[in-house]
């Protein structure tokens, strides 16, 4: 009896031993990959990706949002850009965004920036709608848009020329010559 309550305990040992140890952490998968082709010639495009991660922290929400790379060869990085007066102004930051980019990357892989118009394929900042300025307005202001309305047969036409005129000088500051 004594010798089967040895068993278990041994075959519980045994059991313990099996046991492969514990990971720590899963490892990220850009991590494993980058381990597996670490030293061949693939190394190298994981690293030139990296710059399209990379884009828009290197160079801001606005200019991303108005220039991405399209394309990388031999430390080239060609750049599409949505508009030529975009094109003149990055043309003047080609410098600034290079070292920008090699410094988010870790590594000197962009040597320079080619610009081409091109479109941009990504989401545009939504634009602040514009909303004009409004005022009330002077008693002179209204009789004026009466006293031109007045002129106007049609009814519906009237209206709206009235509506429009109305709108107008709400929107501009009032005349200071105007009493």
């Amino acid at each position: 009896m004594a010798s089967s309550s040895g068993g278990k305990s041994a075959a519980a040992g045994m059991a313990m031993a099996d046991k492969r140890p514990r990971m720590k952490r899963p490892a990220p998968l850009a991590d494993l990959i980058a381990a597996t082709f670490a030293g061949k010639p693939a190394q190298a495009r994981f690293r030139e990706l990296k710059i399209w991660e990379v884009w828009g922290a290197a160079v801001g929400p606005q200019i991303a949002s108005r220039a991405m790379p399209s394309s990388f060869r031999d430390g080239v990085l060609t750049v599409r850009v949505a508009g030529s007066a975009w094109m003149q102004q990055l043309s003047l930051l080609k410098g600034d965004i290079t070292a920008r980019v090699n410094a988010e990357v870790g590594a000197p892989l962009v040597r320079e920036i080619f610009l081409k118009q091109g479109s941009i394929t990504g989401e545009l900042p939504p634009e602040e709608p514009f909303i004009p300025p409004s005022r009330e307005l002077s008693r002179e202001e209204t009789a004026w848009v009466d006293e031109q309305g007045e002129k106007v047969m049609d009814p519906e036409l009237r209206r709206t020329l009235e509506s429009l005129l109305t709108r107008h000088l709400k929107s501009v500051p009032p005349d200071p010559s105007s009493p």
